[in-house]
């Protein structure tokens, strides 16, 4: 298992607040893939799947699934698909280390390219990629429903494709819409794999972190996108409508990335945290401590990480889409 970098923030970030639900009795499937559940109106529609615990330890997606199917609910017109995504991982969840176990052999939202092709390649989360992928391109809409480290509201990661930030400003559920270049970003996610990563594809995948992976709160906000997603995408009888809420469109213009995966926040900084001010102290980073400030006025922190890796990321600002000329993206 990885071995994470931790201070006392981090630790505070480990309460489990509810047990992951038990999901054998969706394992026969019944689209001849386990764990798998499709459903078919018989009426002319979209392909719509809804995802979840594509990381074992986002056990919030299990619950949200099987809410969903023991609600029986079902397509108005279309397709649905309900999908546990990595199941092997779910299993090995342990509420004293609940920051293990995202996957068991390699992240399985990070094998959408090279990695399914290559036949020497024989990671459990590689043949469970294989296996899905000819569903997954029969998809028209996808959420992949995430939770994140960091407290706060939901934000979800999508191309900057028009059909994509034209689906998703109507799901006002999600307050905060992240594009642009991600870390790691040689290495293909789901929400970019094939039809979802075409610019000229109609078809759209939305990956949402509904809320701080342990909280019971994010099984409910991650229930309630999903519903407002299928009733948008046409599968459910529609009822979209105006809402208050305001959604931000985001794109990123700096990912954090420490030294040897040692950081220490200057304070507990939720996901969304605004920073008015370029310069602004984020935290401290490497063996040396350097100051980490926000790059430019008017930008938000997004996705906060607690339990980090070396190699990985802490977090990215990121700003309004309108304020935000691509060439800031690095």
């Amino acid at each position: 298992m990885p071995t994470f970098v931790m201070d006392e923030l981090s630790k505070s970030y480990m309460q489990v607040e509810y047990a992951p639900v038990e999901i054998s009795a969706y394992e026969e499937g019944n689209s001849g893939i386990p764990f798998v559940w499709t459903f078919d109106s018989e009426r002319e529609g979209p392909h719509a799947m809804v995802c979840g615990i594509m990381h074992g330890n986002e056990i919030a997606g299990a619950a949200i699934l099987d809410r969903l199917m023991r609600s029986g609910l079902r397509p108005t017109r279309g397709k649905l698909t309900f999908c546990f995504g990595n199941p092997e991982a779910y299993e090995r969840f342990d509420t004293d280390e609940p920051y293990q176990h995202r996957y068991v052999d390699t992240d399985i939202n990070r094998v959408w390219g090279a990695e399914l092709h290559d036949e020497k390649n024989q990671d459990r989360e590689v043949l469970r990629a294989r296996r899905l992928r000819p569903l997954v391109e029969s998809v028209d809409y996808l959420l992949d429903i995430h939770t994140m480290q960091g407290r706060g509201e939901p934000v979800a990661l999508v191309q900057g494709k028009r059909a994509a930030l034209s689906l998703i400003s109507k799901i006002t559920k999600i307050p905060f819409v992240l594009t642009g270049k991600m870390h790691q970003a040689d290495r293909l996610r789901l929400r970019d794999f094939s039809q979802f990563g075409d610019p000229d594809s109609p078809a759209v995948a939305i990956q949402v972190e509904a809320g701080q992976h342990w909280e019971a709160g994010a099984i409910d906000e991650g229930e309630a996108i999903a519903l407002q997603f299928l009733e948008c995408v046409g599968i459910l009888d529609p009822n979209c409508t105006t809402s208050e809420q305001s959604q931000k469109q985001l794109e990123i213009v700096e990912i954090v990335l420490p030294e040897g995966g040692q950081f220490e926040y200057a304070d507990d900084f939720r996901n969304g945290t605004f920073f008015p001010k370029k310069g602004t102290l984020l935290g401290y980073a490497g063996p040396t401590r350097q100051e980490v400030r926000s790059p430019v006025d008017n930008c938000y922190f997004i996705m906060p990480v607690h339990f980090r890796l070396n190699g990985g990321s802490c977090g990215r600002f990121a700003r309004e889409i309108s304020n935000a000329p691509s060439d800031l993206i690095r």
